[in-house]
């Protein structure tokens, strides 16, 4: 963990890739993702068919050869997916509130009076805040770990990075 000192506050940022992250979401936890926001059934229901009947040929000398039916993974170019990412980056962002709620999370404040912020998103990019503490560093891999396993999103071995 790297950390520049500014006064006695000590701080840190982490940054997260989550570029391949289409690849190797279970379909599974996709799927509760909407249960849990509440999407219709039917409306469930019909997204799944659009994930899961996908199937892909590959091509030698320009004649298809077989098919390769995925089991997991959201496809690049579907319409579809950003919104089913978004969906699914929301559970990292429901595990990250709940922490900093119960002040596992510090988070920072941009100013005197500004609101606490302890993570943003943007396209398939997270940034995560908090103090440069080891409680904190933990508790940000715990959850990692947590989502993870949950979401089978792969993250870096060491995505601590210096915020000055």
């Amino acid at each position: 963990m790297k950390a520049k000192r500014k006064g006695r506050k000590c701080e840190m940022a982490v940054k997260l890739d989550m570029s391949k992250a289409y690849d190797c979401v279970e379909w599974t936890f996709v799927e509760a993702i909407m249960r849990k926001f509440g999407f219709a059934e039917k409306w469930i229901i019909m997204i799944m068919e659009c994930i899961r009947t996908v199937q892909y040929s590959i091509l030698l000398d320009g004649v298809p050869k077989g098919y390769i039916i995925p089991s997991r993974g959201l496809r690049q170019g579907d319409p579809l997916s950003p919104y089913l990412f978004l969906l699914c980056a929301e559970g990292l962002s429901a595990l990250l509130k709940k922490s900093s709620s119960v002040g596992q999370l510090k988070g920072l404040q941009t100013s005197r009076l500004g609101p606490w912020v302890s993570h943003l998103f943007f396209a398939d990019d997270s940034l995560l805040f908090g103090k440069a503490s080891l409680a904190e560093s933990r508790e940000f891999m715990e959850i990692l770990k947590l989502y993870e396993d949950s979401s089978e999103h792969r993250q870096e071995e060491n995505p601590l990075v210096e915020m000055g």
